[in-house]
């Protein structure tokens, strides 16, 4: 019977199909980990955030340069100061004619400088909020990866819906082509009306265009599983997991406070208090150490003469012009503004929650329902089919059977596909991303 051989086809469909571009579920979830575009960028977006971390340890690090060069002067001051600090002055330097018209003086200074921040309370914040953004950049991107399995996992069973409904399709117009052929043998026998034919004839053409349309279908989704996966879109790629309804059982400790994007949101609204604590600290006074150590010489290359400075600065920026005043309320604004999104995105996504979980309760119900009336309308063309071979049914009433039949079929397909995305939904939304 129709419905027999649909039954069986769906579930080994799948079963069928090898070689280099075929994959399992997992295998599909495991490549669009390591090539999907969104989360190549978000890792990115990591490195950045790391890089940014990092330059925050100037809070805490010392800075240290290295410098040279060479100057020339007949200025006196700078020609005395260059001898001095050569430690090159003589009794000699000291007449007046000398030291009014010194001539050409050349002078190489090479110069390392240390310094080292002691007390920088507005950096020390600034560090601490580069950290709560690093975590909140790392945990965005493992929402991202959740966010992508979801879709691969989506697109996945949405592939093999198509080709199953592709499968269904042919088979049914297989059968419909193995009626015209009866149909026509009866004519010519004077058994059959030619209206009956040409109602035959007429299904024929419907599914054709049903079959074509199925087709294109099955492209593009080809096509967006190709793209999740970080491939070509025009490879060839097959499925190789059936279209089965998913194992589940809910959760009663459920909560969105453990989902990757809401952690993420409560780094990043740290981050935004630590800024703003970091930008009012800007009237505190800071305090640094440096040090210097001196080689100079008047020949290049040489280290005829060394000095030192050690020391610590005190700066105390009083009065900017109101630019810090102005910087801090503005990062307290941001702040407030930041906190507002964070409490109508968690009332946003605990009402999703609540829908998806209503979702898969009504994606159940109508799958057991479609599950019944696939094997009524099963049951209903094989009698009427028997009635039909024993010249009892018309030909109108056996081809709405076989529609019947054929469309409780997709039916049920369609449901399991949309109670495993409802379930593949709500894991995701309840931080319960196991793979399936």
């Amino acid at each position: 019977m129709l419905v027999c051989l649909l039954t069986t086809g769906f579930v080994s469909l799948a079963q069928n199909k090898e070689g280099a571009d075929a994959f399992s579920l997992e295998e599909a979830l495991q490549l669009a980990g390591e090539n999907n575009r969104e989360i190549v960028k978000a890792l990115a977006d990591v490195e950045e955030a790391r890089a940014g971390n990092q330059m925050a340890n100037a809070a805490f690090l010392p800075a240290v340069e290295l410098s040279t060069g060479v100057s020339t002067s007949n200025d006196p001051l700078y020609a005395f100061g260059f001898k001095l600090q050569q430690q090159g002055v003589t009794m000699a330097d000291f007449d007046p004619s000398v030291i009014n018209s010194p001539g050409q003086t050349d002078h190489f200074a090479t110069q390392i400088m240390v310094e080292q921040p002691l007390l920088n309370i507005d950096a020390w914040m600034g560090k601490s909020a580069a950290s709560n953004q690093l975590k909140a950049v790392e945990h965005k991107t493992a929402y991202t990866r959740e966010y992508v399995a979801f879709l691969v996992k989506q697109t996945y069973y949405a592939l093999q819906l198509a080709q199953n409904r592709v499968e269904v399709m042919k088979k049914a117009q297989q059968t419909t082509d193995a009626y015209f052929k009866m149909a026509e043998d009866n004519l010519k026998q004077g058994y059959m009306k030619e209206a009956d034919v040409m109602a035959i004839k007429v299904r024929r053409y419907e599914q054709m265009a049903m079959v074509q349309a199925a087709e294109d279908q099955v492209k593009g989704v080809k096509e967006t599983l190709n793209f999740l996966m970080g491939r070509e879109i025009n490879q060839t790629i097959e499925v190789t997991d059936s279209i089965a309804q998913v194992p589940f059982s809910f959760n009663t400790n459920t909560s969105i406070f453990n989902r990757s994007d809401v952690v993420a949101m409560q780094y990043g609204l740290e981050a935004h208090k630590k800024m703003s604590k970091a930008d009012l600290m800007k009237f505190a006074p800071r305090i640094n150490a440096f040090g210097a150590y001196n080689l100079y010489d008047s020949d290049f290359g040489g280290f005829g003469a060394d000095s030192y400075l050690v020391g610590i600065k005190l700066q105390w920026k009083l009065f900017n012009g109101g630019r810090n005043m102005g910087k801090a309320k503005q990062s307290k604004a941001s702040y407030n503004k930041a906190l507002v999104s964070y409490e109508d995105y968690l009332a946003k996504e605990s009402m999703e929650l609540s829908k998806a979980s209503r979702a898969i309760a009504l994606a159940e119900s109508q799958l057991a329902t479609y599950n019944l009336a696939a094997e009524e309308a099963n049951e209903s063309l094989r009698i009427r089919t028997n009635r039909y071979n024993q010249g009892m049914e018309s030909t109108s009433d056996l081809l709405q059977a076989e529609t019947k039949a054929e469309e409780s079929l997709l039916k049920k397909l369609n449901a399991i596909y949309n109670y495993n995305v409802a379930v593949f939904k709500y894991q995701m939304l309840a931080s319960e991303t196991s793979r399936q």
